[in-house]
């Protein structure tokens, strides 16, 4: 580990900046543990990470932030916290896992700019019983990193157990002791723990089970990890990488744990209080505004004819596209009790959790679906002559993006394969339908896009339905139907606004009428997942893809902590 915890300090004008680069050769082992990074108020910090992994590498990388001076009264008060993380096959150039975070508060120094959704916009105050000020990311990948995962799989099976019944599906089996010690009240913390741990599918195989057939190269593991304070997860971490103390020669994080037990987490009161972050919802009034160096956007986005009468059959929940199987994450919230007791729910909490799950949903897709969009409009426009080989390597290349930013969250990744499979399948119901018509420019876009879109259906089919994200179908799809990307984006958010109240509404957590008023301030959330991940792009197709793929990230850590939980649910209404 390192020394001491980095620290994030900049003008608004500025931002610190860290890049790494590094290659695991074969057989070769890399841990990467260092102490979490502190955000001051006002910093802006990006982080990029690559790692090229050769035959049989192995990889942990613990990527960890603190709240910042929360004794000074800064909580989540930074300007801008950007994260990534690539994993590449040493013998390919597209990654297999993305890991992307991007938590901007810049935007709220725009006059111009939509209001903010929320109090709580990156939803770290979500829980009834605590305030999370502490966020780590650990990708375990390789042969040496199985009993450390299987470490972090019982973990996060054990915490989720505090709060509900939870099912027999564990990929790891420890014996009695190694488990015990896993136990929440054996690690003393002091407050409350949300750990998500997932198993990244490989793309384009079937593998429901999450195994990978012990490949050489060794499975894949991303835990989430959201706790109250920065000691408790200097516990978390030191038991979970014990397996590692012989090859090492050290435990890790062991020289940072004092004392029997974690402290509670600090409450803020007094004078302090003041000059709290809006990211907890009791930010000072006399707080200076936030500059802003982003473009100002233009959020109108005409549509008339029949691109309006497309836009309103995709917004339309008669759409056989399955989407209302999924409850992005809101039932695992539900079991997890972060809404308070069933018969009480806090319904200000449950607004502030659809809110974020929306905003950084919307964020995470709209690179794929602008960039869908832009190449299926690039092509519309030139009709003539197009080349379907290279539209359908556009689309794979796009997917396989897609893929890798999503594998991380497993319900979320079996979501958008879920739901690109159902979109696609009404595409070519209704793009065959516009085709069949002659002697139009019109219909002979419809017929090359339905061409394409028996193609990527073929593919799907070959691969076992592992294949096919929303994303990138969805921005194709609309694209090849006339509607621009702004458009194509809000379309898109407000479906997943609406499938997340309407998930909600089932739940019982809301009723049908206050979920009407949900769906309506859910607006702001959208709107400020499109502008924070918008991508400025001209004509060109590499420049598309590559402007996309820069873009991609996710900004509500808690909401990624909870969703994968949902796979150890003993009872779930809902499919992911």
């Amino acid at each position: 580990p390192l020394e001491s915890s980095s620290s994030s300090s900049s003008s608004s004008s500025s931002s610190c900046r860290s890049n790494v680069h590094a290659t695991v050769g074969r057989d070769g082992v890399l841990v990467v543990a260092p102490d979490p990074l502190v955000p001051f108020s006002r910093s802006a910090f990006v982080q990029r990470q690559r790692f090229d992994l050769d035959a049989n590498a192995s990889l942990l990388l613990v990527d960890w932030f603190g709240a910042g001076r929360v004794n000074n009264g800064e909580r989540w008060d930074f300007d801008l916290l950007s994260s990534r993380c690539d994993l590449f096959h040493s013998d390919d150039n597209v990654p297999f896992l993305i890991e992307s975070l991007s938590m901007d508060n810049r935007r709220q120094g725009q006059a111009d700019s939509v209001q903010t959704s929320s109090m709580d916009p990156f939803c770290f105050a979500v829980s009834s019983d605590a305030t999370f000020d502490a966020f780590a990311s650990v990708i375990l990948h390789g042969p040496a990193m199985e009993e450390v995962s299987g470490r972090f799989e019982e973990l996060s099976r054990s915490l989720a157990s505090e709060h509900t019944r939870i099912r027999d599906v564990g990929r790891h089996h420890l014996d009695e002791t190694a488990a015990g010690q896993l136990m929440q009240h054996d690690l003393h913390l002091g407050g409350r723990v949300l750990l998500g741990f997932s198993q990244v599918r490989p793309y384009g195989r079937a593998d429901d089970d999450g195994d990978n057939d012990n490949e050489s190269d060794g499975s894949t593991y991303v835990a989430r990890i959201a706790g109250t304070s920065n000691e408790d997860m200097y516990r978390i971490l030191h038991s979970c990488l014990r397996p590692l103390k012989d090859d090492f020669g050290i435990e890790f994080y062991k020289d940072r744990i004092h004392g029997s037990t974690s402290h509670k987490p600090i409450v803020i009161t007094g004078a302090n209080a003041d000059k709290a972050s809006a990211r907890t919802g009791i930010e000072s009034q006399n707080e200076t505004p936030r500059s802003s160096h982003l473009p100002a956007t233009d959020k109108s986005s005409p549509l008339d004819g029949h691109a309006s009468w497309c836009a309103l059959m995709l917004a339309d929940s008669g759409l056989p596209t399955g989407s209302f199987a999924h409850s992005a994450g809101i039932e695992s919230a539900t079991q997890l009790g972060l809404f308070g007791n069933p018969s009480n729910v806090d319904q200000e909490r449950v607004d502030r959790y659809i809110n974020a799950a929306a905003r950084s949903s919307v964020q995470l897709l709209v690179p794929f679906v602008t960039a869908g969009n832009a190449l299926a409009r690039t092509q519309h426009r030139s009709s003539d002559g197009i080349d379907l080989d290279e539209m359908f390597h556009q689309w794979q290349k796009l997917d396989r993006f897609a893929h890798a930013a999503l594998a991380a969250n497993s319900p979320g990744c079996k979501a958008s394969l879920d739901q690109g499979h159902g979109m696609l399948r009404v595409a070519i119901q209704w793009l065959g339908a516009s085709s069949n018509g002659t002697g139009s420019k019109e219909m002979g876009a419809s017929s090359i896009a339905m061409e394409l879109a028996q193609r990527i259906q073929v593919e799907i089919d070959r691969s076992s339905d592992s294949t096919g994200h929303i994303g990138p179908v969805f921005g194709f799809v609309c694209g090849f139907l006339g509607l621009d990307e702004k458009a194509t984006c809000r379309i898109l958010g407000y479906c997943t606004a609406r499938d997340m109240i309407s998930a909600a509404v089932r739940l019982n957590l809301v009723g049908p009428m206050a979920g009407v008023n949900l769906l309506d301030g859910a607006y702001k959330a959208v709107e400020e997942g499109i502008e924070s991940s918008s991508v400025y792009n001209n004509e060109e197709e590499d420049d598309v893809v590559s402007a996309a793929m820069e873009a991609v990230a996710t900004c509500c850590p808690v909401v990624e902590a909870v969703h994968p939980t949902h796979d150890v649910l003993a009872l779930r209404l809902f499919r992911t």
